[in-house]
């Protein structure tokens, strides 16, 4: 992959971060999908499959090894040596407690002696060197680990190739399917001592292991690559909470704590699974502005009200609160305000905060022993009275970001975005302005902290404060506030300032940024809960263009937005395995931390009804199209015939990524991110000519269809002129991207565009997922809003035509069943609706290994 200037000082600053800090943390590597995955799901990593190795006369295999933690299964097979298709090697991991060593070498079909174990915190936090020496001479197995190196005999001479396996394996008659939760790296290959093959596994996309030494390219199934996880957000958790809640985080733990209004959720990083803790007194009513905070020191959660002066601590051997809060409360004037906790004397700190039309600089301190409560002074440099800002403290030092608010706290007097960096001499009594940090965007508003990560540079997570449909994106600010870099991907974000609420933090344990967001939907009285984790040094995205020669730092707003996530379908995320693909950084767009196949489609029985108001999907006028919600793309000529099929397999990629692009993107796609995708094996020259050749073609193909072409525009390439004709995916666009709620009309419109199916759901590109993914997301998001709306008595028929659009996208969305089969069932449809929920009941057991939860009786 081709890289620009900055991008090498970039890499090599991480690498400076880190080694500054002395972390292990994973820099690169492949991560595998275990047991938490479908069998066809799981990781593979395969050298010499199709071409074996050759087995020299003193083989040396060595790569690195880490265990992901919070796994509920760790047992099996690490790699499998097969030599001449008739002896196998394995290393596996037996995870049966008792045993004594869980690491265990197998020749054949029986156990060696050589067992080992290797200490928690080295196996899920540090890389462990792995060597095996296979040496004919001696006819002997030196295994080492651990500093520790051990023999084994076995007869070798009459061996002279062999394939290695990592994870799961369908080689012949040594398949297995088992495999412990892992991640490795550097897999060496030696003749004696002369280095004959290197997989470095530092990649960050792609189905193919680079050899920098050999030329045995290995192959990888349903790859997890380490780099990858730099720079997109995983999704940890998705989950409801009943009431308000709160967050907060334990770092020496890496959990997640949840404050609900009935129970105490934890959430360890990891892990895809949550526990919790029922109160047993009276439900906590959380006050309006109250938040919560983890005291490292005692080990508690603490949740702070500043308007009743109440911290109420949670005690989980009793599982109660220790003081309860004023219901129902009158508001508050500390709506998201900042919180720290400092060491140096147990105290926390609360600064700023909004209320009743009025910002807040003020600073207020608990001291928790003693219980009391201060409001202090502070002189120096004035802070702006303010909320929506971010906070960060380390070693003794405090910094806070930006913000809106007034310069008088009335919010009726100019309110305006701070971009202020100050300092908060914690002990001295002092603010001071350390600099003003100006953005392209007037509406930049943060999460509530900033992490203190690799490097003691600040990180934050940024969002328009005028959007909705939000995005946080990852930001690092150097401590005198002179360099911001944008760090990721973007994290969908639903931004309502009393009802939503988000906070970054960084777990140093594991070398990753935790972000969390929650959503307060008033109506059903729950709490949405979205957990991401991002590995540090975190890496950007893509850069622009621009950014590459003028040096400056830009922040890119996307119109379009941001989505909700519906939460089964995050639960269908958890079985999909496909790799997350690179996504650009452009002005309007919503890219979003996660990447799934094509759901698997849901046999529904149909119900024979009428969309009301069809509306055509474009004007009569509009002679030649494109379709993209049709399978694959389609193109229709000014005559009305179908050329699809003129264009080659390249060419129809090309041509899709340029349609996409130009619509999803809103300018299309710049020649970098062109030759990544497509030509990144190529010289510059080499590149660019295969760029403009086929460009060329495509062009040429084009003519039959109208007054469009592909061209460059302000640096990107694009679709020109492609308002001339119908495309259902500009279409689709017009009608999510209204700020309004969708009216009927508009609605019947978008079932008819996707009354075929999803988006391209019969195409499979790489660079296309996370699009997929996120338009899957933000269409079932806006259906299933749409249903929540609507009444049996009145709406059954368009109940179940939306019912249907979901499942295209979901087909285990358990809301959109339910209101099918009731709608099915107004309509007098009962064997329909029965057979809908049959056939919902096959595809969850099928999905999740277990049955589905309520009967038939239960959803009616």
């Amino acid at each position: 992959m081709r890289r620009n200037e900055i991008n090498l000082i970039s890499a090599v600053f991480a690498f400076f971060l880190i080694f500054c800090c002395q972390k292990a943390a994973a820099q690169y590597g492949l991560e595998f999908a275990s047991h938490e995955r479908e069998l066809d799901k799981r990781t593979s990593l395969s050298i010499g499959e199709k071409e074996a190795v050759t087995l020299f006369p003193k083989t040396e295999l060595s790569f690195d090894l880490q265990f992901k933690p919070y796994q509920h299964d760790y047992f099996g097979y690490i790699f499998r040596i097969i030599l001449n298709d008739k002896l196998n090697i394995d290393l596996i991991y037996d995870r049966r407690p008792g045993i004594g060593n869980h690491f265990k070498l197998v020749v054949g079909d029986k156990f060696t002696d050589i067992a080992f174990n290797i200490p928690g915190e080295q196996l899920f936090y540090k890389w462990n060197p792995i060597k095996l020496v296979m040496d004919k001479d001696k006819n002997q197995l030196i295994f080492t680990c651990q500093g520790k190196t051990y023999h084994y005999s076995v007869m070798l001479n009459g061996f002279n190739k062999f394939q290695t396996f990592f994870g799961l394996s369908n080689y012949k008659q040594f398949q297995s399917s088992d495999l412990p939760p892992m991640r490795i790296k550097d897999l060496r290959i030696k003749d004696g001592q002369h280095l004959e093959h290197h997989w470095k596994l530092d990649q960050a996309t792609g189905l193919q292991a680079e050899d920098a030494v050999g030329k045995i390219k290995g192959g990888v199934s349903n790859p997890f690559w380490i780099k990858r996880q730099r720079q997109e957000w995983r999704m940890e958790n998705d989950y409801e909470v009943s009431g308000q809640a709160n967050v907060t985080f334990d770092p020496k733990r890496e959990c997640v704590y949840v404050v609900s209004e009935d129970s105490l959720v934890r959430t360890f990083l990891g892990s895809r699974s949550s526990n919790s803790w029922a109160y047993q007194n009276a439900p906590l009513h959380i006050a309006d502005g109250s938040q919560s905070l983890f005291d490292p020191h005692l080990g508690q959660v603490h949740c702070i009200s500043i308007d009743q002066k109440i911290v109420s601590t949670f005690d989980t051997l009793s599982r109660s609160w220790s003081k309860p809060f004023t219901y129902p409360s009158r508001g508050t004037n500390y709506l998201s305000f900042n919180k720290f906790y400092s060491p140096q004397d147990s105290s926390i700190y609360m600064v700023g905060g909004y209320g009743h039309f009025h910002y807040q600089n003020s600073v207020h301190k608990y001291h928790v022993p003693t219980q009391q409560w201060d409001s202090l002074a502070y002189t120096g440099d004035r802070l702006f009275p303010h909320y929506l800002g971010a906070l960060g403290f380390c070693d003794g030092k405090v910094y806070l970001l930006g913000g809106y608010g007034s310069n008088t706290g009335d919010q009726m007097l100019n309110p305006r975005i701070s971009n202020d960096l100050m300092q908060m001499d914690l002990f001295g009594g002092k603010f001071k302005k350390i600099n003003e940090i100006t953005f392209p965007d007037q509406n930049a508003v943060w999460a509530s902290s900033l992490a203190v990560g690799p490097g003691q540079q600040l990180f934050g997570l940024m969002f328009p404060k005028n959007k909705f449909k939000s995005s946080l994106q990852l930001v690092s600010v150097s401590l005198d506030g002179q360099e911001l870099q944008e760090l990721g991907s973007m994290i969908p974000f639903d931004f309502h300032d009393i009802k939503s609420f988000a906070d970054l933090f960084y777990s140093p344990a594991s070398n990753r940024y935790v972000a969390v967001t929650l959503y307060f939907d008033s109506e059903s009285n729950k709490s949405r809960v979205r957990i991401y984790s991002l590995l540090a040094p975190a890496m950007r995205y893509e850069l622009d263009e621009s950014s590459a020669t003028s040096g400056t730092k830009k922040w890119v707003w996307y119109a379009s937005g941001a989505v909700s996530i519906a939460a089964c379908f995050i639960l269908l995320l958890q079985f999909k395995g496909r790799r997350r693909q690179e996504d650009e950084k452009e002005k309007h767009v919503s890219p979003f931390p996660s990447v799934s196949e094509e759901p698997q489609q849901l046999p529904i029985a149909e119900a024979t009804v009428t969309i009301p108001a069809k509306e055509e999907i474009c004007s009569e006028d509009k002679k030649s199209a494109i379709y993209l919600f049709r399978g694959d793309i389609q193109i229709i000529n000014a005559h009305g015939d179908e050329i699809t099929k003129q264009f080659s397999p390249l060419l129809k990629e090309l041509f899709s990524l340029f349609v996409v692009y130009t619509i999803y993107r809103g300018r299309g796609i710049s020649s970098e991110k062109l030759v990544e995708l497509f030509w990144s094996d190529k010289s510059s020259a080499s590149a660019n000519n295969n760029r403009s050749v086929n460009i060329a073609k495509i062009n040429s193909l084009l003519e039959s269809v109208g007054d469009v072409k592909i061209s460059k525009k302000s640096g990107y390439w694009c679709l020109d002129g492609s308002e001339q004709i119908c495309i259902d995916f500009a279409e689709y666009m017009k009608i999510l991207q209204q700020e309004e709620k969708l009216d009927r009309v508009s609605l019947s419109k978008l079932l008819r565009i996707l009354d075929k199916g999803s988006f391209l759901f019969e195409t499979d590109y790489e660079w296309l997922d996370v699009i997929k993914d996120e338009i899957s997301i933000h269409t079932t998001t806006i259906l299933n809003e749409t249903l929540r709306g609507l009444a049996l008595s009145t709406d059954a028929e368009f109940i179940v035509e939306i019912a249907n659009r979901i499942f295209h996208f979901d087909s285990v969305h358990e809301e959109a069943m339910v209101y099918k089969c009731k709608a099915l069932v107004q309509l007098g449809y009962h064997s329909l609706a029965h057979q809908c929920f049959e056939n919902f009941c096959q595809v969850y057991q099928q999905l999740y290994g277990e049955s589905y939860g309520k009967s038939y009786r239960e959803i009616i």
